[in-house]
């Protein structure tokens, strides 16, 4: 009814209402049909009230053979007429339901009438109302198409413009994304947990020793993961419970796939974002790290990591048959990130014939963008001499502070030196690893795109 049909049909829309119920609804089919509509509607021994309201019937008796069909003139006189012409049928008594007379004729109502002997259907056949039908249905354009009415052809194949369906879909996106707080505040609750957990665990933390900074990257990568990782779990339901309407809406070329796949991109940019300024405007202070511009670009580092796996979500869920595969699936490539990604085990011992995969790692380039960030920034690198046994030089950021409490092997070393040399987190590296990280967010918007287009798992 909201899609404002020309034609509507109803089974049996009074089946076990009660006859004022019944009464009810078939007034308000009678004012649908008022105003214009065409409505088809099977029905099965209805009341007098209701059967009144129909305009015309068509009667069929047991084998499916038409016994007639036609208007039911004024308060069904039409329909008594025709009935009552017939030699043989049962008169209609006064105040007796027509609908009910007329099934007691043709032998079909309770009673079974003995008036089922007499042949309805070649009756109907050799009526006026059968001449009125046939001719009615060998009109040009009715059952054969007319020479004179040009084919119906379409320029494009969908109605809408593809400017039409993408703002229909964003903003649809937008409001499923608003009334579905469960999703987005659960994550920004989530983001805030953590960020406090961690804050609250290395508050007043020093990260010039060799166990505190160890500590420190420890706590980023770890932080970190959790983030990416509750952003990759909690996209996994609503992605893939929209994903049966987004079959039955393709199916009927209601859009383009491409139109879809740009909703479900631009909706999740502001609610991550957001989840990461909710855990850096915490988290950052916090711990003790400082800088303005460093945090900004911590935040933004942040935020993409999640909208990372967040898409990368996504893509489990549109190219899995389910959520548990989805789900199961998307963990083990996880675990094989974390275990690459340069952290444990750091990037300085990892096998050379594993090398290939901490380099398309994706988490390496994210989660060691937020390492530089804070303990590789230094414009002014300290040197030691040998001759004072003192550092000489050096800037005042934390990178360019001598760690203490080092073992022999890695003596008189740097914050930034120490995490460039172990972890591989260089802060001339950023933009490069920025770079890189939104390369990864098109492969899994790719990759997700390609589902959508070519994988269906919809069962019929």
């Amino acid at each position: 009814m909201a899609a404002q049909p020309s034609v509507i049909f109803l089974d049996e829309p009074t089946s076990g209402l009660d006859a004022r119920s019944a009464k009810m609804i078939m007034d308000g089919v009678r004012k649908v049909a008022d105003s214009g509509r065409t409505i088809v509607c099977t029905i099965h021994q209805p009341s007098t009230e209701v059967f009144l309201l129909f305009d015309s019937l068509l009667l069929l008796k047991r084998g499916g053979e038409t016994v007639f069909f036609g208007d039911l003139g004024e308060n069904c006189q039409h329909l008594i007429d025709y009935f009552g012409g017939i030699p043989g049928s049962p008169e209609l008594l006064e105040g007796y339901n027509p609908a009910t007379w007329m099934l007691e004729c043709i032998g079909a109502g309770v009673g079974k009438a003995s008036s089922n002997d007499i042949d309805f259907v070649h009756y109907f056949n050799e009526s006026e109302e059968k001449r009125v039908l046939d001719l009615n249905m060998n009109k040009e354009g009715v059952t054969f198409p007319s020479p004179h009415t040009k084919e119906m052809t379409f320029d494009r194949k969908r109605a809408s413009s593809s400017w039409t369906q993408a703002r229909f879909l964003v903003l649809r996106f937008m409001r499923m994304y608003w009334r579905t707080p469960s999703y987005n505040i659960t994550r920004c609750i989530i983001a805030l947990l953590l960020s406090l957990l961690a804050g609250l665990v290395f508050v007043d933390s020093e990260y010039t020793s060799y166990q505190g900074l160890n500590s420190g990257v420890g706590m980023l990568f770890l932080m970190s993961l959790f983030n990416g990782l509750v952003s990759f779990s909690s996209v996994l339901p609503i992605a893939s419970e929209d994903r049966a309407s987004f079959y039955r809406e393709r199916a009927s070329q209601s859009y383009n796939a491409l139109w879809y796949f740009v909703g479900s991109t631009i909706v999740e940019i502001p609610y991550s974002f957001v989840a990461g300024l909710l855990f850096t405007v915490v988290f950052f202070p916090m711990v003790g790290f400082t800088g303005f511009g460093t945090a900004v670009l911590f935040w933004i580092n942040m935020s993409l990591f999640m909208l990372m796996q967040t898409y990368m979500g996504q893509f489990f869920s549109y190219a899995m048959p389910n959520i548990e595969v989805a789900d199961v699936l998307g963990m083990l490539v996880n675990s094989i990130y974390i275990l690459f990604m340069g952290f444990n085990p750091p990037a300085n011992e990892i096998p050379s014939g594993y090398k290939w995969l901490y380099d398309i790692t994706p988490h390496k380039y994210s989660i060691g963008n937020l390492a530089a960030l804070v303990f590789a920034d230094c414009d002014d690198v300290p040197t030691w001499n040998n001759e004072t046994q003192q550092y000489v030089g050096g800037g005042s950021q934390l990178g360019c502070q001598p760690i203490s409490n080092t073992p022999l092997s890695i003596d008189h070393t740097t914050v930034k030196e120490y995490v460039e040399t172990v972890f591989n987190t260089k802060h001339d590296d950023i933009w490069r690893n920025f770079g890189l990280v939104f390369v990864f967010i098109v492969v899994y918007r790719v990759l997700g795109l390609l589902a959508l287009r070519f994988v269906n798992h919809q069962k019929r």
